[in-house]
């Protein structure tokens, strides 16, 4: 089995160092020495479970998000959501360095670790996971996105499944989404997990509820640069 490994490093001002490391199986992005071996009582699936949680307890007694963030939780544990750091992500791939804070740090790092979960509304982004671009830009993130999910319609066609080439379907996906981002925000927070475990959360919550307007604006902007597509 090929091994991807990703990791998110914080330098601090004071020279002091946070490392996550994450490591998965290439070829299905299953995440490997994630899940605790005891998840806490704030995972438990109905533990403020989300309205449109499609899992039963008795076949999936833990929220598959939840437990996925148990040691990433623990281990942010003290940071300041504001502090400013040198953040570096290192893949098999490349190292990119950049300025910011742990907020916007931490975000992409969840961002990268609730994609890569089992929860039947998120394992629709695995395959941007894959090739993981952390603090993407809104519009970066837009373009990628919508990419992946033409690309997936593809696929679909490919296994003569039906495919579509509008994406009212992506937009039904981020709406299943944010339900997911505001619950696991609310269970965090009854959990007593503050500052910078929520914080983050939240802002994935915002950036899925403005995703379709955000969107067709997006889309509009960038249509210029096909136009050697859309010209006969």
């Amino acid at each position: 089995m090929d091994i991807l490994n990703i990791k998110y490093t914080f330098r601090f001002a004071d020279g002091s160092e946070r490392v996550f490391s994450e490591r998965f199986n290439e070829a299905t992005l299953e995440p490997i020495g994630r899940k605790p071996s005891r998840p806490p009582a704030w995972a438990a699936l109905e533990y403020h479970q989300c309205a449109n949680c499609p899992l039963q307890p008795e076949r999936s007694p833990f929220c598959p998000v939840a437990t996925d963030l148990v040691k990433l939780l623990e281990r942010c544990q003290g940071m300041d959501p504001l502090d400013t750091v040198s953040l570096e992500v290192a893949s098999d791939d490349r190292v990119i360095s950049l300025s910011t804070t742990v907020q916007h740090g931490l975000g992409s790092l969840m961002g990268l670790v609730i994609a890569t979960s089992d929860c039947p509304h998120a394992r629709f982004f695995r395959p941007m996971a894959r090739f993981h671009l952390p603090l993407a830009s809104e519009t970066e993130s837009i373009y990628r996105v919508v990419s992946m999910y033409m690309l997936a319609q593809y696929m679909r066609q490919r296994q003569g499944g039906d495919s579509a080439l509008e994406i009212e379907g992506l937009y039904e996906i981020y709406r299943q989404l944010e339900t997911v981002n505001t619950t696991i925000a609310t269970r965090l927070k009854a959990a007593g997990n503050e500052g910078a475990s929520v914080k983050p959360i939240m802002e994935w919550d915002v950036f899925s509820g403005m995703f379709p307007l955000r969107t067709r604006e997006v889309l509009a902007q960038l249509e210029p640069l096909f136009s050697a597509y859309l010209n006969d």
